[in-house]
């Protein structure tokens, strides 16, 4: 058995960006090689939520290999329903929602926002907003408290998609050049159940 490593202070936000990038609890465990109960005290002290059963559900059918695996599994098996079985044939045939057949599709603007929050500068941007509004969604007040799990997220008050679009940035390196983006007295922390109210909610869900 491989020893287990300790974190440093430094390395929390590398695992809160990996844990919030979509990674399930023991995917990040297993990549920083610590065990669950480390990275679940890391997220308690840096205010964290852990995501539900249904939101961490709802990632794992979104992982192509997850699904395939599930759905070879489910073959000619009996549904739970009596006398049924699982029709793969509906699982499997999903429409192509992915590029351009998305509408919120914008061209090149979807991969390029990725790259962007993936980046170490969005990173260190988001960090400084969270201790700035100390953890605390900045529209209903909520934070992280015993009873009360906050999922937290950096909004940009100026949209971020707007961003790209009215400073036409093409590429990485204009996007780290461009002030607008790393400006936090343009950003807030805002709670998950606040941000989906925003405006520009559906769209930064493609667009950053």
């Amino acid at each position: 058995m491989s020893r287990k490593l300790k974190i440093p202070k430094d390395k929390y936000q590398d695992i809160i960006d990996i844990y919030l990038s979509g990674k399930s609890m023991p995917e990040t465990a297993k990549y920083f090689n610590v065990s669950e109960s480390t990275i679940l005290n890391i997220l308690k002290r840096c205010n964290i939520a852990r995501r539900t059963v249904k939101e961490g559900n709802s990632l794992k059918w979104k992982n192509d290999d997850f699904r395939n695996n599930q759905i070879e599994k489910r073959k000619n098996k009996p549904s739970g329903t009596l006398g049924k079985t699982w029709k793969v044939d509906k699982i499997i045939k999903r429409p192509n929602n992915s590029g351009e057949n998305n509408h919120f599709w914008k061209g090149g603007k979807t991969k390029l926002s990725l790259q962007i929050r993936n980046s170490a500068e969005y990173s260190f941007w988001r960090k400084q907003i969270f201790e700035r509004d100390n953890y605390t969604c900045q529209i209903c007040g909520r934070k992280n408290k015993k009873g009360d799990k906050v999922i937290i997220e950096a909004d940009h008050i100026y949209p971020f998609s707007k961003i790209l679009d009215d400073f036409d940035i093409t590429s990485i390196d204009e996007a780290i050049s461009c002030e607008k983006i790393w400006d936090i007295e343009n950003g807030r922390t805002l709670c998950r159940e606040c941000h989906k109210k925003t405006e520009t909610w559906g769209i930064n869900q493609y667009t950053e």
